[in-house]
């Protein structure tokens, strides 16, 4: 659903047009869809559902183990490394920064590489001997942008769109100084983020998850 068909459903909801000038202004309205849709996407990825989920490609570099994340990163699902060839790679595990220093670095194979988070880097071990184009393959969940433009739309499976008015609508009634309906169509946000819970689990859709984009980054 697009971000302008989104708004209007909320002024639907409210019974009232929504522009610059209303009581419940269409800045707020704006920010509250979005924060629906944080809210969402939140709860579907903390069921295992990898939507919003992106492949991009960088060199390793010799000598170098340190690489930065990319800026739209919010969580691995998948690293591939090519030590020799980018048509030769091999999945990393994550290695936890806990277990760092329990054994030597010669301990480390390119048969069997690790990578750990480090802010907003990451460490591959072992380090690369040599220059390897596209060495790097990263699967990552997207931490998506807010939507801005009107034909902007939520990423979400549309199955979901229909929660963000309701909670964007909550907000609008408390506003307005009606907080028992207010806290009705948040009372009814939370129990339909129940059931798509209950949805997605008796639907088993754990494969539908998706790559939207491939594509290159710098690494640094």
């Amino acid at each position: 659903m697009a971000f302008l068909q989104l708004q209007t459903e909320v002024g639907d909801i409210l019974n009232m047009t929504i522009d610059a000038s209303s009581t419940v202004s269409l800045t707020q309205v704006k920010r509250d869809i979005n924060t629906a849709r944080g809210i969402v996407l939140d709860r579907l990825l903390s069921l295992g559902q990898n939507y919003k989920v992106r492949m991009a490609k960088a060199n390793l570099v010799a000598s170098q183990s340190l690489y930065g994340l990319p800026t739209d990163f919010r969580k691995f699902v998948r690293v591939e490394l090519g030590y020799e060839s980018s048509g030769n790679r091999i999945k990393a595990d994550q290695l936890d920064i806990g277990e760092i220093g329990e054994r030597t670095s010669d301990s480390y194979s390119m048969a069997d590489p690790k990578y750990t988070i480090l802010g907003d880097m990451y460490e591959i071990r072992p380090t690369p001997t040599a220059s390897v184009t596209d060495g790097l393959y990263l699967y990552y969940i997207e931490d998506p942008a807010d939507m801005t433009g009107d034909t902007d739309t939520t990423g979400l499976p549309f199955d979901y769109d229909y929660l963000l008015p309701l909670y964007a609508a909550a907000k609008g009634k408390y506003t307005l100084g009606l907080p028992s309906e207010g806290d009705g169509l948040m009372g009814q946000f939370k129990s339909e983020l129940v059931e798509m819970e209950n949805d997605i689990v008796e639907r088993n859709i754990d494969t539908n998850g998706r790559i939207t984009i491939v594509d290159d980054y710098g690494g640094l």
